[in-house]
This record gives C-alpha cells, structure tokens and sequence, in this order.
C-alpha cells in the first residue's frame, strides 16, 4: 500500500549508508531521528464531516477519517512535516472517486448548488499547495481521478490517445505498450503523478527532453489528452 505520510510504498524501504550518515554527521554533526505519529493518532484528530446529508447520487463518496487524512497534503518539504509530525490544520470533508466526466459533470453541478469546494486530486504529487484543502467556511470536496485510470481511444494513423485523467505514469505506459507505443513522459515522479496532472502543470520532466513532453513545442510521438 502506498505509504500514507511520504514517498512510495509501505513495503519498500531504502535507508540512508553509513557512508552518508558520516558524510551528515561530518557537516552538521549528530543528531537523532524525530518520532514519526502514526495513521491512527492522526485519524483520531480528524472533525466531522461538515459535508451535509445531500450526496450527488451514483458518485462513490466517502468521509471515514483515513480517507480523508491520505488525500489531506501533497509532497513538498512542508507538508510532509505536517503529515510526520501529525500538524495538520485541515482536512477534506470527503473524498469522492468519479468514474466518468459525466460524474465529474454532476460533482461540479453538486457543489454549485451546495456551496461547497472542490479540490481535484491526481497522483497527489503536488509540492506546491494545490492540493491542500483550505478553511475557508465552506465544505471541501477533494475529486480523486483514481478509477479515471484507463486508455479510452486510439487512432493509430495520428497516434492520439485519449486517457482519463487519473492514469499514472505506468499505467500509461503498459497501456500503450500494449498497442508498440510509448509516451516518452518521463517526469521525476512519474510512478505516482497522474496524465491529467501532466497536461495541467505543462509537465516537462527530466528524461522528456527528447520527446513526450506535455508542453510546446510538440514533439513526436503519441500525444495524450485528460
């Protein structure tokens, strides 16, 4: 599963070589690692929800504690802090899962009509803010695209592919691989970021210089669109 307060998966763990403590130590001398909380602590500090009884009919929808907590921060220093230190200021008030773009239709219709804030959640590799719910006096609605995870259309003359959203990176690729293809997007995170993430932040990535990048100038290749 993947890891609920930092980079990657629960079962795989890289720690750092003795080589690199000395070289740490030998710069900024010794020190002893924080006390990580844990998802339970943190779960127990989430509030209720201030979702009301309405739900958008037929829209996978949840407010359990744990949901709420994993789609609460993304990746940068700061938030990763929060999610250690268990210092989190606010959290969605549910998190719903569309299958469609008719779904996400009727979540935009939903909170039009509710007041309330929706935050679209991709890979939730976002080291700037976007993802973060804000207290702002209205209820939060955090979208994830991850059922929107599939190859919808391929023309295999123009080599345009249209995905969902909430395709990561190598599901894109097995996707394609399937039909002698690839995208050549390969941004440092890759693994867990999402296309419709690609095309919203014109992603480059540091092995996408040659093709496959999702902003101008157009390169060859298959391109993509969310």
């Amino acid at each position: 599963m993947r890891r609920w307060n930092g980079w990657g998966d629960d079962s795989f763990s890289l720690g750092l070589p003795r080589t690199g403590e000395d070289f740490l130590a030998a710069r900024i001398g010794h020190s002893s690692a924080l006390q990580d909380v844990t998802l339970a602590s943190v779960c127990a500090k989430v509030p209720q929800s201030r979702l009301g009884q309405g739900r958008p009919a037929g829209i996978e929808l949840t407010t359990d504690a744990e949901t709420r907590v994993r789609h609460a921060r993304g990746q940068s220093l700061p938030d990763w802090l929060a999610m250690r230190s268990g210092q989190i200021d606010c959290f969605p008030d549910a998190v719903a899962f569309p299958r469609s773009s008719s779904e996400v239709r009727e979540l935009l219709a939903f909170a039009s009509a509710n007041s309330l804030h929706l935050i679209p959640y991709g890979g939730g590799t976002s080291v700037a803010g976007h993802i973060n719910p804000l207290d702002l006096g209205h209820p939060v609605i955090t979208v994830s695209m991850v059922a929107m995870n599939r190859l919808l259309d391929l023309d295999p003359a123009s080599q345009v592919a249209t995905f969902g959203a909430g395709t990561t990176g190598p599901q894109v690729e097995s996707q394609l691989r399937a039909h002698g293809l690839t995208l050549g997007h390969f941004p440092q995170s890759f693994e867990l970021s999402t296309i419709g993430g690609w095309v919203a932040s014109r992603s480059s990535g540091q092995q996408s210089l040659r093709y496959g990048r999702t902003s101008p100038p157009p390169a060859p290749g298959p391109t993509c669109a969310s």
